[in-house]
């Protein structure tokens, strides 16, 4: 098996593609997959790799499958607009992987004359007080949009990891426009909120409307889920605290 792109009859022309791979917080994942739900996106490829994880998913059904990138397709032909919308279950585990996949999105991206190529992820802070976007772009005409969306591009560089860096470095020798937006998160858990500050700022470069209901849901879901789990953290203490106590009593009785 080899790293390999499964098309379907339906081909993108001048595509916008919007990558959103699972990482930190699953930002990309969840902002890929809010744009596919909203935008009523159709799949039409799939991309298989040895360099994904060696594991097979299971399903409801118990049907195996291997792990895979998805490409799905939204166009509007009044206006003449077409996105591509690349998500999945993984990224590759090694650099070799890395660039194995990136370098086949970036010939996908040729292939069908992208018009941009725009990756979205999380950026790890541990400061969350503004909740920033973050951005870098291949052209200074692009970082320059980027600062007029408000979002905060760093001068001084920022690292930009995995498939959304690579992408972003790879797209410039080949003379394709390309911008990535990273949404501040602790990473720990599936940050929604990230994703909706990213998705408000690509609804504007996008030009579409996208209906934030159902990751509004999510954020409701999540804050409910970190109330519980800083619950469950302040039981502990105080039980370790407790035994503690106990013992500190026991030794000087």
């Amino acid at each position: 098996m080899k790293t390999m792109i499964v098309e379907k009859k339906t081909k993108p022309h001048e595509p916008i593609l919007v990558e959103g791979l699972p990482g930190l917080g699953s930002v990309g994942r969840i902002v890929a997959q809010e744009i596919i739900r909203s935008l009523k996106a159709k799949k039409i490829a799939t991309l298989y790799s040895p360099t994904f994880p060696y594991y097979a998913l299971v399903d409801g059904r118990g049907l195996v499958r291997l792990p895979r990138n998805e490409f799905y397709h939204w166009s509007n032909k009044t206006e003449g607009k077409e996105i591509v919308i690349i998500t999945g279950d993984c990224q590759p585990k090694t650099s070799t992987g890395q660039y194995e996949v990136a370098n086949m999105i970036i010939e996908y991206a040729v292939k069908y004359s992208a018009r941009l190529i725009i990756t979205v992820g999380g950026y790890s802070s541990a400061s969350m007080d503004e909740g920033k976007v973050y951005g870098a772009a291949t052209s200074i005409d692009l970082v320059k949009k980027l600062i007029d969306l408000g979002v905060t591009v760093d001068r001084a560089g920022i690292p930009v990891v995995g498939i959304s860096g690579l992408l972003l470095g790879l797209a410039k020798p080949k003379r394709l426009n390309a911008i990535c937006l990273l949404g501040e998160t602790s990473g720990y858990t599936p940050d929604p909120k990230a994703a909706k500050r990213i998705l408000t700022i690509l609804v504007k470069l996008l030009g579409v409307e996208i209906d934030f209901t159902g990751i509004d849901s999510h954020i409701l879901r999540m804050v409910d889920v970190e109330t519980k789990i800083r619950q469950a953290e302040e039981k502990i203490d105080l039980a370790l605290k407790g035994e503690v106590e106990r013992k500190s009593v026991s030794y000087i009785s």
